[in-house]
């Protein structure tokens, strides 16, 4: 089983995250792999399962490769737990329970895992206090509060998602306390990041501000320690908080403030560029277009310096939205097709799909408004406001459609049936937007009226009537069988008249 879940561990780890200054993360797959060989069942278990939580609380891994395999992440888990309480291994169990947390909450979006991980994590903490493990403990309180976290996100009920709030500060509070008697900063830190967290989604704007400054102390312990991972991660935090309550200048101005501190630093170029592309996506929202895309650029070509692939791909992807802003069509094209080579390289296909996606999205979209526009000058007797031609809208809806069905290949191959919906959702709305447009801007064909014989028609009891448009599609031209049309696609408002 041990061995299993450091297969697992080097599946899904990749070589630049891996690399990317996780000291915490490689010592712990470093000792579990020496255990393996060297330690007792018991001890090889108990640290693959550590290694395991570590490899999954690592932000830079690739999420949605762990979310495809969290089915057998969690049996695995699962089994672990119900060894070691075979065994009556009680510090494994804790250990396995902790793991098993994690799981439940990188699935967080699954309606039982909030109450699972919850379960999972205060049992965690009854057994590390059974066999006096205060380190144990205080990670294990540090889920709890994390648990109440993803159930306050879950939850659309403010009184539910204050309790879950409270509960959550109580829980790393506590947590707060033993780092503070154990004197381990990492610890104290990620406690304190955790209530911020949680004080960020409070309704009273002091819990709010006092989370932001739980933040700021955390950030500085992180800082001090050098752990550059996690001080990125409450930055993160922080900004997104800043934007909720003071808008995305202040939010701006924060990215910038830890750019520059993180260049003054040295050999931070992937924090640097992080925290670039976050003050581009604010200068954007801002209207800032020329200064974002420079800053975009700065962004990128750091990452490319450094061989951060997924940071490249965060850049284009954001570089794409400026130019889409700017309405530079062709350009934005071009960001979108080589942000999903770059992640075909890097083999992250459900991230390629989400590549080809946008374009189809902005392709179809954009053809829309074009047409709608034209057609209601035209309806309305005026000039053209855009001059889309008719070749136009056929070179570009097949574009659009050619994005779509490539994103629609990439699903369909990894068996991403999310994916391939959202897909057809897309050529659906699509068809339904030009359906709509179509309807607005021509008379209908036919009216239909029905009638009640025992009900008189006078001013106070008007007939219904039923509009059908008949739109000439080439494709349902007449052919012989049961399946021939006429040639038209029969449109009804409100609904088929019945026979």
């Amino acid at each position: 089983m041990a061995e299993k879940a450091l297969e697992l561990i080097r599946e899904l780890e990749e070589e630049e995250d891996a690399d990317d200054g996780f000291e915490e993360y490689k010592a712990k797959k470093k000792d579990a792999e020496k255990l393996l060989t060297q330690g007792t069942a018991s001890q090889a278990l108990q640290s693959s399962m550590i290694a395991l939580e570590a490899m999954m609380a690592v932000a830079k891994l690739k999420f949605d490769l762990i979310l495809s395999r969290i089915r057998e992440i969690l049996w695995l888990t699962k089994d672990a737990v119900a060894l070691c309480k075979e065994e009556g291994d009680q510090l494994g169990r804790a250990v396995a329970l902790i793991t098993l947390t994690r799981v439940h909450l990188i699935r967080a979006g699954e309606p039982d895992a909030p109450q699972a991980a919850m379960k999972s994590s205060q049992e965690a903490v009854t057994l590390a206090k059974e066999v006096q493990d205060r380190s144990l403990e205080a990670e294990a309180l540090c889920l709890v509060g994390e648990s109440h976290i993803a159930k306050a996100i879950a939850s659309p009920f403010e009184d539910v998602v204050l309790e879950q709030v409270n509960k959550a500060v109580a829980a790393t509070k506590e947590a707060e306390e033993i780092y503070r008697q154990l004197d381990d900063k990492k610890g104290l830190g990620n406690a304190l990041h955790l209530s911020a967290r949680a004080l960020l989604r409070h309704t009273d704007e002091d819990e709010v501000l006092e989370g932001e400054r739980f933040a700021d102390d955390a950030r500085d312990i992180f800082r001090d320690i050098g752990d550059r991972a996690s001080e990125v991660a409450v930055l993160m935090t922080g900004i997104t908080a800043r934007h909720a309550t003071s808008g995305p200048e202040s939010a701006l101005m924060m990215a910038r403030d830890a750019a520059e501190d993180w260049q003054q630093d040295g050999g931070r170029h992937k924090d640097v560029a992080h925290a670039q592309i976050l003050a581009a996506a604010f200068q954007l929202e801002l209207g800032e277009h020329d200064d974002a895309l420079k800053l975009c650029t700065e962004s990128q070509e750091l990452d490319d310096r450094v061989g951060n692939k997924r940071g490249v791909a965060m850049a284009l992807e954001t570089r794409a939205s400026i130019l889409l802003a700017m309405m530079k069509i062709d350009a934005t094209l071009k960001a979108l097709e080589e942000m999903a080579a770059v992640y075909n390289r890097i083999d992250d296909k459900k991230a390629q799909a989400r590549a080809f996606m946008l374009a189809a999205n902005m392709l179809l979209h954009q053809l829309s408004e074009d047409v709608e526009k034209d057609t209601k000058a035209e309806f309305e007797k005026k000039e053209p406001e855009v001059g889309i031609s008719t070749e136009d809208v056929h070179k570009r809806s097949a574009q659009g459609l050619e994005y779509a069905n490539r994103a629609s290949q990439i699903y369909t191959e990894t068996g991403d049936e999310e994916g391939s919906k959202a897909v057809q959702e897309l050529i659906q709305s699509a068809y339904n937007k030009a359906i709509e447009i179509y309807c607005q801007t021509n008379e209908p064909d036919q009216l239909y009226y029905t009638l009640d014989k025992d009900v008189p028609i006078d001013i106070n009891h008007k007939p219904t009537v039923i509009k059908e448009w008949k739109i000439p599609v080439p494709a349902f031209q007449k052919i012989e069988g049961p399946e021939k049309g006429d040639g038209f696609l029969h449109v009804f408002d409100p609904h088929p008249p019945k026979v």
